[in-house]
């Protein structure tokens, strides 16, 4: 059932500058059938994936692989050499996270600015399965993250 893998891209703002960090995630659950997703949130959805990702704790804190799990207002309050260490499922209007299937070359942070119309738009143009997050929540009977996405 875990067996896929995605890419998730965070973007830290900045007055220098936006900037993305990518987050490979192996041993996820993505569900792209939209007649299920209807099934099990509604005719008014508008998602286009489902994503499970898989949680651990560890001293009492959230695990997705080796990285650390933070809301995304904490994840942003974080010092820039520890973002990189740590990942959220943001679904700020205006900042929204995203996530690719399949791996992403690295995980270094990009840049923007280095993209004409930003680095997501980009993306969306140069790719199939470019999802942006809508909302997620975790649960702790079965540990995991569901992350809505279109």
């Amino acid at each position: 059932m875990y067996n896929d893998t995605i890419t998730l891209f965070n973007r830290y703002e900045s007055k220098l500058g936006d900037t993305w960090y990518p987050s490979i995630l192996h041993n996820t659950n993505l569900n792209m059938d939209k007649a299920s997703i209807i099934a099990k949130y509604g005719s008014d959805s508008q998602d286009n994936a489902v994503l499970n990702v898989q949680y651990s704790l560890k001293s009492g804190q959230k695990m997705v692989g080796s990285k650390l799990w933070l809301p995304p207002k904490e994840w942003c309050k974080q010092t820039n050499d520890k973002l990189s260490e740590a990942l959220t499922f943001s679904s700020k209007a205006n900042s929204f996270d995203f996530f690719i299937v399949g791996e992403w070359k690295n995980e270094e942070p990009i840049a923007e600015d280095d993209y004409i119309d930003g680095f997501y738009e980009e993306m969306k143009l140069k790719y199939d399965y470019v999802f942006a997050i809508t909302g997620s929540a975790f649960y702790d009977i079965i540990p995991h993250f569901e992350v809505m996405a279109k």
